[in-house]
This record gives structure tokens, sequence and C-alpha cells, in this order.
């Protein structure tokens, strides 16, 4: 089935490049032998987010400014994995997730879990995001924000984040949406271990469900 629906690329060139993305053009051949060309993929670092959950099961969240919807958005702490970082996939990732952590909210995980390994957008982007679930945070660390960040950093229910997202009351990004989901599931999964009380626990089940 992959080999029936897979594009041939026939030729193709690097058409931008600068510090944030590449920009690869390519000639391809379907299956059926249709032509596409020039198609773009937009090539970005790998990416990672931190569903970060205090004991008392709130969460902690970044409100900055995002330049492509012009708006003040409300996310997780999230960025690039960088060369810092490491080249070994796994380990760049749980080190990258960790280091915006700290940089963005000040917060450290005592405990930092991989939930969810995701394509941001398959069709033209060649990246993957990476979501970790933090727990047993820590405050009280400095924050480091990039050049263009003013961050606030806030605390809000997750039980309400998610039934706000639910309804319609509350936009983020799609990534962030999936990795909170994710991370709630796991939370019920680990239960008693997760470190929140049952009372939270029972209120972000609900939450998923719609009850």
């Amino acid at each position: 089935m992959t080999d029936r629906l897979t594009w041939t690329v026939t030729s193709s060139e690097i058409t931008f490049q600068d510090r944030w993305l590449t920009v690869r053009s390519d000639w391809c051949l379907t299956p059926r032998g249709d032509r596409i060309g020039p198609y773009h993929v937009v090539r970005y670092p790998n990416w990672i987010n931190v569903v970060a959950v205090t004991r008392d099961g709130e969460l902690v969240l970044a409100r900055e400014y995002r330049h492509g919807a012009g708006q003040v958005v409300l996310g997780l702490p999230s960025g690039a994995i960088d060369a810092a970082d490491g080249v070994e996939a796994e380990g760049a990732a749980l080190r990258a997730a960790n280091r915006e952590l700290m940089e963005e909210t000040g917060y450290a995980a005592g405990r930092l879990e991989r939930i969810l390994g995701a394509w941001p957008n398959p069709a033209n982007q060649d990246n993957r995001a990476t979501s970790f679930l933090a727990l047993d945070l820590v405050a009280g660390g400095e924050t480091k924000p990039d050049l263009g960040e003013e961050i606030e950093v806030e605390l809000h229910g997750f039980a309400k984040v998610l039934r706000d997202l639910a309804s319609g009351e509350l936009d983020m990004q799609a990534m962030h949406i999936a990795a909170l989901w994710a991370a709630a599931r796991r939370i019920l999964v680990l239960g008693e271990a997760s470190g929140l009380a049952s009372e939270t626990r029972r209120e972000i089940a609900a939450a998923l469900t719609g009850v």
C-alpha cells in the first residue's frame, strides 16, 4: 500500500534558508503519473511542548504574542530542539523540554515523561513534535526568554482548561491541545502515582468525558 501511494521525487533544490527554517522545493511524480512541482516543503527543527502540572492540579501556561496569528495566545511551554540539546532524538527532546520549561516559566520538573509524538503538518513540514508531562514541579528558577519573547506565566486548573477548549471558549495551538488530552489520559493511568489528589483526577476524568 505504501509503495502504491508514495510520490517519486524527480528533482529537488533548496530555495530559501535562514536560521529559522529551510524551504526545499521538489518536483514530483505521483503513482498515477501526475507531475507536481514545485512542491515546497518547510524544514523546521523538531519541536517540544510540556504539560506542566502542579500538585494542586494547575497547569503552568505561557501567555505570549504569536505573530502568525497576530494575537496574544495562551499555550504550553514549548520551543525548538537546539543543537546544544544533542543529536540523539529521544535525549535531545528530553533536554529541550527541561530547558524550555525552566527558561519560559522558572519551573523545574521532578519527573518528566514523554507522552506523545506527532507530525505538526506532514503535508508540507518535515519536523516532529514531542510532548512531555511534567510532574513534581519546583518553582523559583530563573527564566531566560529568547529574543522577542515576552511571556506572562499563568496557572490554570487543568480540568477547566479542558472544558474551555471543548466548549470553544479557549483557543490554543493544535499540538498543545493534543498534548493536553494525552497528558490527562496519562495522569488517569498513573492514578495515585501522579501525585495529584483523587478529587483533581476525578475532575480531569469528567472534563475528558464531557460529564
